[in-house]
C-alpha cells in the first residue's frame, strides 16, 4: 500500500501530466490538441518511477500506455538536445 500511496502523490503534486495511460495523451497530442504538461523532464521521471512503484505495489497496470508515454517524452526531449543535426526537429511542423 505504501508503494501505491507514493506512485499517487508523485502523480498528483510532482507531475500531473503522467496521469491516465498515456496514449490518449499522445493521440491527442499528435492530433493538434493541446495537452499541458504531457511532454517534459518531470512527466518523464514521474512516469518512470510511478510505473514501477505502481506495480511493485500489485496494481494491474498495462505496459503498453506507460510505455508509449515514456517514449514520447524521450523523442520530444531530444529533439532539443543542443547538436546541429536537432535544430531542424525543433520546428512543429516537421515533428509531426
Amino acid at each position: 500500500m505504501g508503494f501505491v500511496l507514493v506512485a499517487c502523490l508523485l502523480t498528483l503534486y510532482v507531475g500531473p501530466g503522467a496521469n491516465g495511460s498515456g496514449i490518449a495523451e499522445i493521440m491527442g497530442l499528435l492530433n493538434g490538441i493541446n495537452y499541458p504538461k504531457a511532454i517534459g523532464v518531470r512527466t518523464l521521471g514521474v512516469k518512470i518511477i510511478g510505473t514501477v512503484f505502481a506495480v511493485s505495489g500489485g496494481l494491474t497496470i498495462g505496459k503498453e500506455g506507460p510505455l508509449a508515454h515514456i517514449g514520447a517524452n524521450v523523442g520530444a526531449l531530444i529533439c532539443h538536445l543542443p547538436f546541429d543535426g536537432f535544430k531542424t526537429l525543433r520546428n512543429d511542423v516537421i515533428k509531426r
